[in-house]
């Protein structure tokens, strides 16, 4: 086992806030942050993928070097999340540009997961008389793409549950017969809650939700209460019932939803995604992945929809919010999963204002 020096572990910590930054926007795309020093160890140069298709980010910590640091590049040493990539897809190989560099030493958080691609950078790099390491933070580095190691590993969706409950377990205090089309959501938890909810949308790709959800609360599916990029708005819809002149249906480009229905003719929306429940839902993931591009989703309800994630034990996170107040009665909240785990990296329960967040894994996910 390596054992990395101070120094080392400094510049990759750097190069995965760096990352970070890319969360929401280089999606399906991994998060990847660069570090570039020079023999000193200097930082001469950072960047990081920040937007699909665009640039990745060992173009851009090049791209950011000082005219009068390029004479360093020789003598310099690269630190990078993910192995450089050796293809050309939306942009050029980015190990062809180590390569011509021909650095002193670069250092790789891990390896590519995709078998067509892993490996291939490191052994170019090889080849060209570079000095490769790898696996310096390299559990940090495969949380922080849990995500797209999961699109690649399981091909299919990455899939985040999440509600919000009173102390006493429920999500609404109103009966069926009070919860009518359009009579719109029961607001649980605080504005600060809020704003951490809408960062959680912002993360993912795709924001789920049952057509009951969408009837009785219309709820409008995107990011106003944080920074970030709004995901696309997914209704699971398997007989029609979303009407054409409901809120969601009349949404146009890339604010469109995705309608999942058992046949294409009972939808008229503009991207369609169909599939039969009795397939179950990995199958749906599988198809949301594969077929629309969608590396990760937040389910958010309702109750019905959240608790057949959980029977059918698909789902790799769950987030919960916990209000102070009681509820008494109305409509109860899933039960907590009997396998989550606590996540490694980050912290497991917390507050925001009155509200309490609880978050866990999957035990395939630790």
């Amino acid at each position: 086992m390596t054992h990395w020096s101070t120094e080392d572990e400094a510049f990759m910590r750097k190069a995965i806030e760096l990352a970070e930054r890319g969360a929401g926007y280089a999606a399906p795309n991994p998060k990847v942050g660069c570090v570039i020093t020079d023999e000193s160890g200097r930082i001469i140069g950072e960047g990081w993928h920040e937007k699909f298709g665009e640039s990745h980010a060992e173009v851009n910590a090049h791209r950011s070097i000082a005219p009068n640091d390029l004479n360093h590049l020789p003598n310099s040493t690269w630190y990078v999340t993910l192995e450089p990539c050796n293809h050309v897809g939306k942009t050029p190989a980015c190990a062809a540009l180590i390569e011509s560099i021909r650095p002193k030493r670069v250092l790789i958080g891990t390896a590519d997961c995709n078998p067509g691609v892993s490996g291939g950078g490191i052994e170019r790099l090889k080849q060209a008389g570079i000095r490769v390491e790898t696996g310096c933070l390299e559990s940090e580095v495969q949380w922080q793409n849990r995500r797209f190691f999961c699109n690649v590993e399981k091909d299919r969706t990455y899939a985040v549950l999440k509600w919000a409950q009173s102390r006493d377990g429920f999500m609404d205090p109103r009966n069926a017969a009070e919860r009518a089309q359009g009579s719109g959501g029961v607001a649980i938890t605080g504005d600060a809650s809020r704003a951490m909810t809408h960062a959680w949308r912002a993360e993912e790709m795709g924001i789920v939700i049952g057509v009951e959800t969408a009837l009785v609360d219309e709820p409008q599916l995107n990011v106003r209460h944080s920074r970030g990029r709004s995901p696309k708005a997914i209704v699971i819809d398997p007989n029609g019932r979303l009407p054409i002149g409901h809120p969601l249906m009349r949404r146009q480009g890339e604010d469109s939803i995705i309608h999942i229905v058992k046949e294409p003719s009972l939808s008229r929306a503009s991207e369609i995604c169909p599939w039969n429940p009795e397939s179950g839902l990995k199958i749906l993931l599988g198809k949301l992945w594969k077929e629309h591009g969608i590396s990760s989703i937040l389910v958010e309800g309702g109750a019905r929809t959240l608790q057949q994630f959980l029977q059918e034990n698909v789902w790799d996170e769950l987030k919960v919010w916990t209000a102070p107040n009681e509820m008494k009665s109305g409509l109860k909240a899933p039960e907590w999963p009997k396998n989550a785990i606590p996540p490694e990296h980050e912290t497991a329960a917390g507050r925001a204002g009155p509200d309490r967040w609880n978050w866990a894994l999957h035990p395939n996910n630790g």
